[in-house]
């Protein structure tokens, strides 16, 4: 049930009026919307992993000269981020959202006439400051429509959408390059974002709470708070926001009011997280090939960790929402430690590799999804995108570092086992800095919640 009907002349909380309403067809088309767009932005961001042999082939160029081209869309990734996440909190989510999805379609598209490495590294940066410009955004946006109670699931379903983005850009990829080449699979990549960004513009609303704190924006603001509580259509009602309002420098002001500690632990788990998360991705058909295994065996994995991711991220909303986040936490982050022990010393076979490789992913992919969520739930509608950002931005640097410590561990003739072994050690030292934004946030709620635990409906 809704808030009761009230008096005319009647003012509402927003935060007060979201957190009690069910959830209605406004926020389940928001989360929707969001999700989609989070399958794109996996689908373009893993395609390149698919393609990258069959254009090197095309491109007479030898495809162990293509990591500057996977660092450069990484850099673009991170630049994003902590660009275009900032400018979601100061201009508006949905600006900033389809600016960011125009960006990676074009760009995507564009890739297609790449003519060397140089136009492929190019065009990959680009593209990969538009793909770093959605997430924090759409994180933002779907969490400003649930109520606190369900505030992490949004996060979790859009984290889950993205490894499911990067698994339809295998089945896309292998059936159009057979028949049309890695040129098609790029103009599918690049003009669906397009298409989405036009349908974003007339579908997608901005965040009614950052309306409220914008001001000026009374009557767009009644018309969506009329679609979640259809039964304020029949009362005099106007709704305020009474959540705290940044004027400049979002960014600084991570670091202010008490918000510090919290802050830079979210981002040494992030950076820890993607660290281990993309060490694996990047690494591990490469050291299951290395330790004799059929390169078959190291697709299959890859293939079951993307899997595990999804479930993983899907696993995380309920979970947090029923479990103390502590537990929930240490049970991934534990559990991950003795699946990569477990593969360091049990002999390696297909069936063994692939449950490890699924339980990697729904470990650390749904402790990512959990960050996400945590990020979102701190932050104030105000700083949300920028919190987000940030928090992606570093852990992005945790993305390159990443690959790069596989490959010097490679040339330091480190074995398949010991580089497994040494996964945990990142994994231990993120599951320290969740337990630091766990307590910080137990110590001091975030301010998004705040509000809406004290005001209740009715008269002014």
């Amino acid at each position: 049930m809704g808030p009761s009907v009230a008096k005319p002349e009647t003012i509402f909380d927003v935060a007060d009026v979201i957190d009690r309403c069910p959830i209605g067809p406004l926020q389940q088309r928001v989360v929707g919307l969001c999700c989609l767009l989070a399958m794109l932005d996996g689908f373009d961001a893993q395609s390149i992993g698919f393609l990258a042999p069959p254009i090197a082939q095309s491109l007479g160029l030898d495809v162990k000269s293509f990591g500057p081209m996977f660092s450069a869309s990484l850099l673009g990734i991170m630049s994003g981020a902590l660009i275009i996440g900032p400018a979601g909190d100061r201009w508006g989510r949905k600006p900033m959202l389809i600016l960011s999805t125009l960006t990676f379609g074009v760009l995507a598209f564009c890739t297609a006439f790449s003519r060397g490495l140089a136009d492929l590294m190019v065009a990959r940066f680009l593209t990969g400051i538009g793909l770093g410009g959605v997430l924090p955004n759409i994180v933002a946006l779907a969490t400003d429509y649930m109520p606190q109670r369900a505030r992490a699931i949004p996060a979790c379903l859009i984290s889950a959408a993205m490894p499911a983005g990067g698994m339809v850009a295998g089945l896309v990829a292998s059936g159009l390059l057979p028949h049309w080449g890695w040129r098609s699979v790029f103009y599918v990549g690049g003009a669906a974002p397009v298409v989405l960004g036009v349908v974003l513009l007339f579908a997608l609303p901005e965040s009614v709470r950052l309306l409220g704190l914008q001001g000026g924006q009374e009557e767009r603001v009644r018309v969506l708070m009329r679609r979640i509580w259809p039964e304020s259509r029949h009362l005099a009602a106007r709704f305020v926001t009474r959540e705290q309002r940044i004027a400049h420098a979002p960014v600084f002001e991570l670091l202010r009011h008490g918000r510090a500690t919290v802050t830079v632990a979210l981002w040494l788990a992030c950076f820890m997280n993607l660290l281990v998360l993309y060490s694996v991705i990047s690494w591990m058909p490469a050291l299951l090939t290395a330790s004799s295994l059929p390169v078959s065996v190291g697709v299959m994995a890859i293939t079951t960790y993307s899997l595990g991711a999804i479930l993983g991220s899907l696993a995380q909303g309920p979970l947090l929402t029923r479990l103390p986040p502590t537990a929930v936490f240490a049970f991934e982050f534990g559990l991950f430690v003795l699946f990569v022990m477990l593969l360091a010393k049990i002999p390696l076979s297909a069936l063994a590799v692939g449950v490890v490789a699924f339980a990697i992913g729904w470990t650390i992919q749904g402790a990512q999804a959990g960050l996400n969520a945590l990020s979102a739930t701190f932050y104030p509608p105000a700083l949300r995108s920028s919190g987000l950002g940030w928090a992606l931005g570093i852990g992005r640097i945790g993305s390159i570092i990443g690959p790069l410590l596989g490959g010097w561990a490679l040339q330091g003739a480190w074995t398949p086992r010991q580089i497994f072994m040494a996964g945990s050690v990142p994994a231990l030292c993120a599951a320290v800095a969740v337990s630091i934004v766990i307590a910080g946030i137990a110590a001091r709620p975030g301010e998004a919640a705040a509000p809406s635990r004290s005001m209740r409906l009715g008269p002014r």
